[in-house]
């Protein structure tokens, strides 16, 4: 307001009226340039922001996947259960006395086929319980190492932003200082 007031003055040197004129024309430059930082500014707050929302996404994924994790263990320390539940009464049934019948009934042979058949059929489910859950367990550290590539990813790009909105805020700085140095000088 005070340059336009200083413009309209007629005792102006055409000097001081080209000075005039630059100091509107940087001064409205300023404006515009300040703007679009404030512009680029706000989009990286919002940018942040949505930066922050993935990050905790991919956190919470990771907790989901921890918790499957230990589901997954769980439900084979009860198949293990199950099994050794399963032999017991096998063993028991065999020991009671139609059990003892079937035994009789058995040659020693047999007996030792029908044993070694039961521990190979153990084995085999273990074996598959085993492998299922190994595989279960490989895609689930893949997913997780995964989430956490880009939990790191996106710290460091929230990381990139403060530092871009710090520069940002310091060139403003700069620049306000700038122009209230040259209208006090103008004053």
């Amino acid at each position: 307001k005070k340059l336009d007031i200083l413009g309209d003055n007629a005792n102006l040197t055409n000097e001081e009226q080209v000075v005039v004129i630059q100091a509107r024309t940087v001064l409205t430059l300023a404006e515009k340039w300040l703007q679009q930082i404030e512009e680029t500014e706000a989009a990286l707050q919002r940018k942040m922001v949505d930066l922050e929302s993935e990050k905790e996404l991919f956190s919470k994924q990771k907790g989901y996947l921890d918790e499957e994790l230990d589901y997954r263990k769980q439900a084979l320390d009860q198949a293990h259960k199950h099994i050794l539940e399963l032999e017991a009464m096998l063993y028991d049934a065999l020991q009671q006395e139609a059990g003892a019948k079937v035994a009789e009934l058995l040659s020693e042979e047999e007996r030792e086929k029908l044993k070694v058949a039961v521990e190979q059929w153990k084995r085999q489910v273990m074996s598959e319980l085993r492998e299922r859950d190994a595989q279960i367990l490989r895609e689930r550290m893949e997913l997780l190492q995964l989430a956490q590539q880009r939990i790191k990813e996106l710290e460091e790009r929230i990381e990139a932003q403060k530092r871009q909105i710090k520069e940002l805020e310091e060139k403003f700085l700069f620049l306000f200082l700038f122009f209230s140095l040259a209208f006090i000088l103008w004053s």
